[in-house]
């Protein structure tokens, strides 16, 4: 079983893993790996929200198996994806959500 890192953990990794490819000060290495790490969650976060955003909800009432499946796989992709996320992801995608109770097909 993996060990459960939280992201504080991921933060100060990444710092000692750019203080040993730079050489620069811990300080200085720690508020790149900061800056990296918020980069990372905003892009995700807008990532999910703009394919939540664009989702066809209405899926299931197509005819055509194709677009079924198209869908499906869609929304099987997205629900993996945000269960592999922190809680505090979920609220900052649920934030950028044209409607707030979409997310709950996805949880």
């Amino acid at each position: 079983m993996a060990p459960n890192f939280n992201f504080r953990t991921v933060v100060f990794k990444r710092a000692y893993l750019i203080v040993k490819q730079t050489g620069c000060t811990f300080s200085a290495a720690l508020v790149e790996a900061w800056k990296r790490y918020r980069e990372y969650r905003d892009r995700l976060v807008k990532e999910i929200a703009d394919r939540i955003n664009g989702f066809d909800f209405w899926y299931h009432m197509e005819d055509s198996i194709g677009y079924y499946t198209r869908w499906s796989n869609i929304q099987n992709q997205i629900r993996e994806q945000i269960r592999t996320l922190p809680g505090f992801f979920v609220a900052a995608i649920t934030g950028q959500l044209k409607s707030k109770e979409n997310i709950k097909l996805f949880i």
